[in-house]
Formats: structure tokens, C-alpha cells, sequence
């Protein structure tokens, strides 16, 4: 019987705890003083790199076109495959740091075609990949008018050699970007 005074007290300090938790806005956290603007939307979550360097902020496809949405920001979508040896000789490309300094502008998605099947709808030209598009922010559709300046055929595939930098630069000014 001496315990049920001890649970009272148990439950009542838990009750304390999540009143107060609940007056500050959670754990240890403030109210925002009035007339202070709430916090910005999150952040979507971040996606697999699939070997495409971990230091770029990728995110999937649904949560890319909505942040591109919300942001302005255009869409750099890299489709491929993990069975792909151009996909993967392509790789070291995203390591170059001009080309990670320019990821920072964009929504960069990531998509394994085999993972996510609904990306073979950005094929604007066929299904090889890989294929880098980028998409308009407020439409989500594929911008034409950037693809790879050196090629006649599969004209969204580029290869460890090509300047993919360049046509970033190209979508930058197209689209702009809120950043």
C-alpha cells in the first residue's frame, strides 16, 4: 500500500513535466515572442546519395518537386540505376566542388529508376540513364532547353567528361533561385 502514494506523485510529476513542456513549446524550448514570425518550414528529409557524394543535400522525388514549390528553387533530377557502369563512372563528377557549391541553388533529387518507377515519366526523350534534367520550379516539368550542349542524341545523359557545372549555371539563371 505504501506505493500508491509514491505512483500519485509519480504521475503528478509527469503531469507537471507536460504542462510545462506544453507552455514552452516542447522540451527546453520558448514560445516566439508576439509579432515574431513562426519558424521556417522544414527542411524535406534527406535522401540517399546512392555514391553521388553524401555532402550534397538530396531528397526524393516528391519532396523535391513540393520544396521546389515552396522555394523557387529549380530541380536538378539525376536519374540511374545501381547496376549502371555509366551511372557509376558518372559519380565522381558530384565531388567536384565547383559542382557541389552550385547544388547549393537548387532542389537536387536523386533517383534509383529501379527503386522509384515513377521517375521513367521524366524520360522527354527515352528511358537511358543516366539522365539529368532540370525541372521548372513552378510547373515541375522538364526544361527543354537544358540539356547537354554536346550531344545530338540522349540529350539529358552526360558523362564524367561533360561540364555539368555549366548547364547548373544555365538552369540558375533560367529559373533563379530563392536562396
Amino acid at each position: 500500500m505504501p506505493r500508491r502514494p509514491r505512483l500519485a506523485a509519480t504521475i503528478r510529476l509527469a503531469l507537471a513535466v507536460s504542462l510545462v513542456a506544453a507552455e514552452t513549446g516542447g522540451c527546453g524550448g520558448e514560445r516566439p515572442a508576439a509579432g515574431k514570425a513562426a519558424p521556417a518550414a522544414p527542411s524535406p528529409p534527406r535522401a540517399d546519395a546512392h555514391g553521388f557524394n553524401d555532402a550534397i543535400a538530396w531528397v526524393s522525388l516528391d519532396d523535391g518537386l513540393a520544396e521546389a514549390a515552396r522555394t523557387g528553387k529549380p530541380v536538378m533530377l539525376l536519374v540511374h540505376a545501381s547496376w549502371c557502369s555509366k551511372c557509376k563512372a558518372l559519380r565522381p563528377a558530384f565531388f567536384d566542388p565547383r559542382l557541389v557549391e552550385a547544388s547549393r541553388q537548387f532542389v537536387m533529387v536523386n533517383v534509383d529508376q529501379d527503386e522509384v518507377p515513377q521517375v521513367k515519366a521524366y524520360a522527354p526523350d527515352g528511358e537511358y540513364i543516366p539522365r539529368i534534367l532540370f525541372l521548372d520550379p513552378s510547373t515541375g516539368e522538364v526544361d527543354a532547353s537544358l540539356k547537354n550542349p554536346g550531344r545530338r542524341r540522349f540529350l539529358y545523359f552526360y558523362g564524367p567528361q561533360d561540364d555539368l557545372v555549366s548547364v547548373m549555371e544555365r538552369a540558375r539563371a533560367r529559373h533563379g533561385s530563392a536562396s
